[in-house]
C-alpha cells in the first residue's frame, strides 16, 4: 500500500466520524508516515487545522493505523500517547522510519519500505524537530554490499541483492525482474535454450554485460515476460540466470506460476535490442594486438568486460610501446612519448637493468599474455598490491590532488616479493622451503633501481605483516604450495626469528585472509564474511577477531570511535586489528574504508588498502588515486611477475625466459 492508499481509506474511515463545519475532521497530509507494516496518518479538526475553531481541536491530534494488508483501520493509542510537554499540541511526536540506505525504492516502485530495510525509527515533534529517542530494529537485515556482494552493474543485480539479504521474497524478486531487462545470448542466429528433460525447458540470460562469457558475441536486450511469452506452448519454461558464472540459479516454471497467481500489474514493455561486447573497429593483425581478441575475451571472462574507450586507449598504447622496443632493437630513435602516460593508456615496466619501459596498462582487468587461470585470479592479486600501495600512501598524509608518491612499506613489500620469486620453487614437489630466502632489493636489481626514490619502511614490528601478501602468492599452483600450510611457512621466514609472537601470528592470520581473498574458485573476498565463517582462532589472533566482528555488526555505532578503540594504534595486532576493522565495515567503499585506516598511519592503510583491494579489484578503485599515483607502473610490473611466475603455465612452461629470470631478473640464490 503507498501513501496516497493509506490517506483515501483513511479519508472515507473518517466520513462517519467526525462533526459539521469546524467540526469535520481533515487529514492532515504533512504527518502522514511510514510505520511498521503499514501507515500512521494523524487528523483532526477543520477548524483546528485552519485556525478558524482553535477550540474544536482534538488533543492530542488522532493517529489512524492503516495495515498494509487491508486489515481494519485502528487508532495508534501508544504512539497518540507520547507527548513531550504536556497539553502542548505541538510537541506530539511521531516515529519517523530511517531506511538503511542501500535500499532504493525506485527498484521496487510500489513496495513499502521492508521492515528489513529499515534500520532504526527516530521520534519526531510534529514541527519535524527530533526528540533524540530511538527505537532499534531487531528485524534489519544489512544491505547487500555492507553484507559482502559485489557491486551491481543492473537494475537486476540491485533487485537479486535484495533478495539474497532478505529484503524481498522470492516472488517479490521474480515479479519485479519480469519486468527489467537481461541479456539473452544468442549462437548462429538463436537464442540460447538449455533442455531439462522432464523439467521443462530455460530460456539462458545473464543479468549484465559483466557477466556474460566470452563464448557469446551477441545479446538480445530483452524483459524476461517478453522472451517467456515465446515459449508459451512449453508448459515447462522458465529461465536459467548467469550459467557458468559463480552466481547461476534458476527461475523455475513453478514460480512463475506463483507469481502470475498474486496477479501484481505488469510493468511497461520496452522494444527489444540487440548488444555486442565492446571492440576495436581497427585491424587486429598488426604484431602490437595480434593477441588483442584474447585479452578482451579474458577481460570479459574475468568479468571486467572493456570499453570502447579502454580498448582504444589499450591499442594506442600497445602499438607505441610495440614501436618503442622495436626502434631499441634496432638502435633507431624512439617515438616520443606523451607527457601523460596514464591519460594515454600507458604505464612504466622496467627491463631487467632498471631502465625505463612504457607499457599498455589493462586497467587491472587481465593480464597479458592470457594464461589460464591457477589458484588466485589475477585482478584480485593485483588489486590487493595496488590498494596496498595507495593505502601505504594515503596513511602517510599525501593528498591525491598532490600527487600520491611510492612509499617505503610498498617498496618493503616489493622486496619481500622479489625474495620469494628469487628462492622458491614455482611448482615444488613437496610442501617445503629453503632453510633461508635470498633478501630483496637486489642493489643492482630492476626493483631496488625502480624504487629508489621511496623512503624508508616504518621503523615498527607491525611493517612486518607486509609479508603476509608476499607469502600468499607463493601459493599459485595447485600443488603442494596451493596450500596455507605452505604460506605460513614462507611468512614464518620472512618475518624471521627476531619477530615477536604478534608479528608472526598477525601475518599468519593476514595469510589467511588473503588465501580467501585472491582464490579464483569460490573465493571470499569481503573480509567480515571470511572471518565469520572461519572459527580456527584462539588466544590473542581469537579475541582480536571477535572485537573486529562485534564492532563491525554494530552498524550504527560511529565509525571513528570504534576504530579509535581497537587497541594502543602501536602494537602488531593493534594495527592489524585496525586494518581489518576499516576493511570488514567499509570494505566496500574504498575512499571511506580508507579514509577510516588512515587515520591508524602508513601500515594500517597499507593492509587495509590490500582487502580492499582484493575485494574491489583495480576497476573499484578511484581512478583519480590511481592517476596519481606515481608508482602505478612498477607495483603493476611486480605483480604481475609474480603471478606469472607463481603459475604452472606462466614461467615454468617456457624454459629460455626462465633461464634469462634466473640469470638477470630474479638471479636465484645470493647472485
Amino acid at each position: 500500500m503507498n501513501e496516497e492508499e493509506a490517506v483515501s481509506r483513511v479519508e472515507e474511515w473518517l466520513t462517519d466520524r467526525g462533526g459539521e463545519g469546524t467540526g469535520a475532521l481533515r487529514v492532515r497530509r504533512d504527518y502522514v508516515v511510514r510505520a511498521t507494516d503499514g501507515w500512521n496518518v494523524t487528523y483532526n479538526t477543520v477548524g483546528w487545522l485552519d485556525g478558524t475553531d482553535p477550540g474544536a481541536g482534538l488533543f492530542p491530534s488522532p493517529v489512524a493505523f492503516v495495515p498494509d494488508d487491508g486489515g481494519e483501520i485502528r487508532l495508534d493509542l501508544e504512539l497518540m500517547a507520547v507527548s513531550a510537554a504536556g497539553d502542548d499540541p505541538d510537541a506530539f511526536t511521531r516515529w519517523a522510519e530511517v531506511v538503511d540506505p542501500e535500499f532504493d525504492p525506485a527498484a521496487v516502485p510500489g513496495l513499502p519500505v521492508p521492515k528489513a530495510a529499515i534500520l532504526r525509527w527516530e521520534q519526531h515533534t510534529l514541527l519535524g524537530e527530533p526528540t533524540g529517542a530511538v527505537r532499534a530494529n531487531p528485524d534489519h537485515r544489512p544491505g547487500p554490499r555492507f553484507a559482502g556482494r559485489p557491486a551491481p552493474e543492473s537494475p537486476v543485480e540491485t533487485l537479486l541483492g535484495y533478495l539474497r539479504v532478505e529484503w524481498i521474497t522470492p516472488e517479490e524478486f521474480v515479479h519485479w525482474m519480469l519486468d527489467l531487462d537481461v541479456l539473452a545470448p544468442a549462437k548462429d542466429g538463436h537464442l540460447q535454450v538449455r533442455d531439462f528433460g522432464d523439467a521443462g525447458v530455460r530460456f539462458v540470460v545473464y543479468t549484465s554485460e559483466a557477466q556474460v562469457p566470452s563464448e557469446y558475441t551477441v545479446w538480445q536486450r530483452i524483459q524476461p515476460r517478453v522472451l517467456l511469452r515465446r515459449g508459451k506452448d512449453n508448459p515447462g519454461v522458465g529461465l536459467l540466470v548467469n550459467p557458468g558464472r559463480p552466481e547461476t540459479f534458476n527461475v523455475y516454471p513453478e514460480t512463475l506460476r506463483q507469481v502470475a497467481d498474486l496477479e501484481l500489474p505488469a510493468g511497461t514493455e520496452r522494444p527489444e535490442s540487440v548488444g555486442r561486447p565492446a571492440y576495436f573497429s581497427g585491424e587486429y593483425d598488426t604484431p602490437a594486438v595480434a593477441n588483442l581478441r584474447s585479452l578482451v575475451d579474458q577481460a570479459r571472462d574475468n568479468g571486467y568486460p572493456l570499453s570502447s574507450e579502454e580498448l582504444t586507449l589499450f591499442t594506442q598504447a600497445a602499438t607505441l610501446s610495440f614501436e618503442r622496443s622495436r626502434a631499441k632493437y634496432d638502435g633507431r630513435p624512439l617515438p616520443e612519448l606523451p607527457e601523460d602516460l596514464f591519460a594515454n593508456g600507458l604505464v612504466t615496466h622496467f627491463y631487467d637493468n632498471g631502465e625505463p619501459r612504457p607499457s599498455a596498462w589493462t586497467f587491472g582487468k587481465f593480464y597479458d599474455p592470457t594464461l589460464p587461470v591457477g589458484s588466485f585470479a589475477y585482478p584480485r592479486l593485483l588489486g590487493a598490491y595496488v590498494g596496498f600501495a595507495l593505502g601505504d600512501a594515503l596513511g602517510s598524509g599525501a593528498d591525491p590532488a598532490d600527487g600520491l608518491p611510492l612509499g617505503g612499506l610498498t617498496r618493503q613489500l616489493l622486496f619481500h616479493t622479489e625474495s620469494v620469486i628469487r628462492g622458491l620453487d614455482p611448482t615444488p614437489d613437496k610442501p617445503e622451503i629453503p632453510a633461508s630466502l635470498p633478501a630483496g632489493g637486489r642493489p643492482d636489481g630492476w626493483v631496488a633501481k625502480a624504487t629508489a626514490a621511496a623512503g624508508p619502511a616504518p621503523a615498527e614490528f607491525s611493517a612486518m605483516l607486509a609479508t603476509a601478501l608476499a607469502a600468499t602468492v607463493t601459493g599459485g599452483v595447485q600443488g603442494p604450495a596451493d596450500s596455507t600450510f605452505y604460506a605460513m611457512k614462507v611468512v614464518r621466514e620472512l618475518v624471521g626469528s627476531a619477530a615477536g609472537h604478534e608479528v608472526v601470528h598477525g601475518a599468519e592470520l593476514l595469510v589467511n585472509v588473503f588465501r580467501a581473498q585472491l582464490a579464483a574458485q569460490n573465493g571470499e573476498p569481503a573480509v567480515a564474511n571470511f572471518l565469520e565463517g572461519f572459527d580456527e582462532y584462539s588466544g590473542e589472533v581469537g579475541e582480536l577477531v571477535k572485537t573486529v566482528l562485534d564492532l563491525r555488526n554494530d552498524i550504527g555505532g560511529d565509525d571513528i570511535e570504534q576504530f579509535d578503540s581497537i587497541g594502543d594504534g602501536r602494537t602488531p595486532l593493534s594495527v592489524l586489528g585496525r586494518a581489518l576493522f576499516a576493511a570488514a565495515k567499509r570494505g566496500y567503499d574504498a575512499e571511506a574504508a580508507l579514509a577510516l585506516a588512515a587515520r591508524g598511519g602508513s601500515v594500517t592503510a597499507a593492509l587495509t588498502g590490500a582487502m580492499v583491494g582484493a575485494r574491489l579489484t583495480v576497476p573499484g578503485l578511484p581512478e583519480a588515486w590511481l592517476a596519481a599515483y606515481a608508482g602505478l607502473g612498477v607495483i603493476d610490473n611486480l605483480a604481475g611477475d609474480a603471478y606469472y611466475y607463481f603459475n604452472r603455465f606462466g614461467l615454468p612452461r617456457e624454459p629460455e625466459e626462465r633461464r634469462r629470470w634466473e640469470a638477470k631478473r630474479y638471479p636465484r640464490g645470493d647472485q
